[in-house]
C-alpha cells in the first residue's frame, strides 16, 4: 500500500526546458532534428521500394508520415515556447 506521509502532487511549468535555438544545444532536445532527418529518409526509402502488396507499403508509409508529423508538431512547441503559454502543459510532480 502507498505511504500515506505522501504530500499530495502540484503542477508547474518546467522551467528548465529552453526555447529559441538554445533548443538545439541540449539533451535530449538536440536529437529532435536527426530524427526529423532519418524519418524524411524513411519517407523517400518507403516511396521508392517496389512491393508485392501496396497495401502493406502504404500502412508503413502511414506511420512513418504519422510519426514525422508528431516529432515537428513536438520540435516546433518547444521552439516557440508553447508550453510556457498554455495551462494544459503543466505536469504533476511530487514536492518536498
Amino acid at each position: 500500500m502507498a505511504s500515506r506521509d505522501l504530500p499530495p502532487p502540484t503542477s508547474h511549468a518546467p522551467p528548465d526546458v529552453p526555447t529559441g535555438l538554445t533548443l538545439f544545444l541540449t539533451i535530449p532536445y538536440a536529437f529532435f532534428l536527426p530524427e526529423l532527418v532519418f524519418g524524411c529518409w524513411v519517407w523517400i526509402l518507403v516511396a521508392s521500394t517496389q512491393v508485392a502488396n501496396p497495401l502493406l507499403q502504404g500502412w508503413v508509409m502511414y506511420v512513418s508520415l504519422t510519426s514525422f508529423l508528431i516529432s515537428l508538431m513536438f520540435l516546433l512547441s518547444y521552439l516557440f515556447g508553447f508550453y510556457k503559454r498554455y495551462e494544459s502543459w503543466r505536469v504533476l510532480v511530487r514536492t518536498g
